[in-house]
């Protein structure tokens, strides 16, 4: 069964000035921008938006959505809603102006059937639309786009999104409670930015990143933690940080070549952080790697270039030798990413890699050993390789019986 989404962006929130709840920005970015990307995450296809009116911060949020690759549909009113959604899909609806997360989607996609998603009136306020004396909606259900369309027939001026919910609870859909756990804490209906403060925060300490290299778990965690929370708010986006992390590479290329050495080292390592901050910032706003893809790849052809330019600023005063230390490093990371890429290897966090790389190179830059530090990562580089080959091409023993 294809499954179908139901957006509801025609409430205005609570603020004055502050136009619909949709519109109201969480971790940078709009709340309809985070529904749509659970949306698509959980597989939805049509998204269908359903708005009374347009102004520019809904086209402009709109757009970041299809320039992902995520299609939307806006509907003008319910009926262009239901014409839209296929009778016989599955309709995930989401309450206007919800934050959740995609734990609340996947467990009442697996309900397996149509169902709606309560919590106790005990506590709730009315944000949450009562249900009965017991219950409320927590802003999420499963039904189906039959009723949607039944529902629509029936309309008149009444609104759609408390008129599906009753047509639903009439209909005798399943109902079930949140469970209480932690991630319950991150569900929420914003009308207004006070009731996103704590929804923020508790995305951000429950956003799982796990860094793939050690100098960013293990070293540059602060950093990237801390820049992630001052570029939340603002316009930057992943794409903006990955861009500054190539261009002062290439800026350092160009020092190198310049001889100027350790400015050259020192800009390569300002720029370390900002990938594992884009990645940070692109987990928190639900935007997938798939986003900024071109700039990963970049970035390790950048960073070779900046060794081999390197290598070439020490040729003269230090020999030819610097030159093939540098393309040897380049060529045993080139093989280590092919052995490695799409397995698991044991302690490929360990592993060589670019950032890592850099700052080891420091302590040798800083001390004039620059040839002794080639050879260090050249010999780290190929122990990666060999390491990496060796866990992959094991033969496991038989098992006795075998």
């Amino acid at each position: 069964m294809t499954l179908a989404a139901l957006i509801c962006a025609y409430h205005d929130s609570d603020e004055a000035g502050q136009g619909l709840r949709a519109m109201l920005l969480l971790a940078g970015r709009t709340l309809l921008e985070r529904q749509a990307r659970l949306a698509a995450a959980a597989g939805a296809h049509p998204i269908v938006v359903v708005v009374d009116r347009q102004p520019p911060a809904l086209g402009a949020a709109l757009e970041r959505l299809r320039a992902d690759g995520i299609a939307i549909t806006v509907a003008r009113n319910a009926g262009e809603a239901a014409f839209a959604v296929p009778a016989e899909a599955a309709l995930l609806v989401m309450a206007d102006g919800l934050v959740a997360d995609e734990s609340h989607v996947v467990r009442v996609l697996d309900a397996d059937g149509p169902v709606i998603l309560t919590m106790p009136d005990f506590g709730a306020d009315d944000r949450f639309e009562r249900i009965d004396g017991q219950s409320r909606w927590a802003g999420l259900s499963v039904l189906d786009g039959s009723l949607l369309r039944h529902t629509v027939s029936l309309l008149q001026d009444w609104d759609l999104q408390s008129t599906l919910l009753r047509r639903a609870v009439q209909s005798g859909v399943r109902q079930f409670s949140v469970a209480g756990a932690q991630a319950d804490d991150r569900l929420t209906i914003a009308h207004k930015e006070e009731h996103l403060a704590h929804a923020e925060a508790r995305i951000v300490e429950g956003a799982a990143f796990e860094a793939r290299e050690w100098i960013s778990r293990y070293v540059l965690a602060p950093v990237e933690q801390g820049a992630t929370r001052l570029l939340m708010p603002t316009p930057a986006t992943p794409e903006w940080l990955y861009g500054a992390a190539a261009g002062m590479t290439v800026l350092a290329s160009g020092f190198f070549l310049k001889g100027w050495l350790i400015p050259g080292l020192l800009l390569i390592l300002a720029a370390t952080p900002l990938d594992g901050t884009a990645e940070r910032l692109g987990l928190l706003r639900m935007q997938g790697r798939r986003a900024f893809r071109r700039w990963r790849r970049a970035m390790p052809i950048l960073s070779g270039a900046a060794l081999l330019a390197l290598g070439y600023a020490l040729w003269e005063p230090r020999g030819w030798g610097c030159i093939v230390l540098a393309v040897a490093t380049i060529a045993f990371l080139a093989a280590l990413h092919g052995e490695a890429r799409g397995r698991i290897v044991e302690g490929r966090i360990l592993l060589a890699e670019r950032k890592g790389m850099t700052w080891l190179l420091l302590p040798f830059a800083v001390t004039g050993l620059w040839v002794t530090g080639l050879s260090l990562l050249a010999l780290y580089a190929g122990a990666s390789f060999f390491w990496a080959q060796s866990r992959v091409h094991r033969t496991v023993p038989a098992r006795d019986g075998d």
